[in-house]
């Protein structure tokens, strides 16, 4: 079907998609790419393309170049987008030894993104994402997550202390204040890793309900370390452990 007008349906669907609360009101979000609409299939409402895309995905609607840079989000548009069911998670733990990620307040789309990357190659078995977290369907977080959004469960607007009491599993929290280094603790059992806001870290509240506190060695002149990059740290010193 081939649109043409600023004011159908779909064109004004795809454009409320650019704010979180029309997002979470109908359940859907918007992304573009061939490489991430090609990892999105079985997850997709409709595919939209430019009238100018040569590529193989097949679109349910075809529309003007003018048109379709209007309602994209990124700066060299390859011509062809995808409307996505946000798909609510339910816990179930996957393995004996389960990884969790447990994310507070990060803000960074690319962070965000970086983060659930990580953890899909690690092939960790869930992330939560406290209230405060940068919203997961944000355009540029799933831009970053370069299709690792679908490969993992993702639990979004979570208390993250109350997850902590349903895992039943060693919670371990990246902290300036730590006594030991990741190196030093036991990762081959169950664990969820927690990982704090860019500026401020883990709050109160929550290292106080973590069993241990590390903290990664930094020998050089740094104050702190970038979010994701310590998660990777943290995430994969359980994963050298585990083999």
């Amino acid at each position: 079907m081939y649109i043409q007008s600023e004011g159908n349906r779909i064109i004004k669907e795809i454009s409320s998609l650019r704010l979180r609360k029309n997002r979470d009101r109908l359940g859907l979000f918007v992304l573009e790419g061939e490489r991430l609409v090609n990892e999105a299939r079985g997850h997709t409402e409709y595919i939209v393309a430019a009238e100018s895309y040569e590529g193989s995905i097949t679109s349910n609607y075809t529309i003007s170049d003018g048109l379709y840079s209007k309602i994209s989000d990124t700066v060299n548009p390859q011509g062809i987008m995808a409307v996505c069911r946000i798909e609510e998670q339910k816990l179930e733990a996957k393995s004996e030894a389960p990884l969790y990620i447990l994310l507070e307040n990060i803000q960074d789309p690319g962070n965000m993104g970086t983060i659930i990357r990580t953890c899909d190659a690690a092939g960790a078995d869930g992330i939560f994402l406290s209230k405060g977290c940068v919203d997961v369907y944000n355009p540029k977080t799933v831009r970053s997550t370069m299709g690792s959004l679908f490969h993992l469960p993702i639990y979004r607007d979570a208390d993250l202390t109350e997850v902590i009491k349903k895992l039943d599993v060693t919670t371990v929290a990246a902290h300036l204040k730590g006594d030991k280094t990741p190196y030093d603790t036991d990762m081959t059992k169950g664990i969820a890793i927690i990982i704090g806001n860019e500026a401020n870290g883990i709050s109160d509240e929550l290292s106080k309900r973590a069993d241990r506190l590390v903290k990664i060695p930094m020998p050089g002149r740094a104050e702190s370390m970038n979010a994701s990059v310590a998660a990777a740290i943290m995430i994969y010193e359980a994963v050298r452990q585990r083999r």
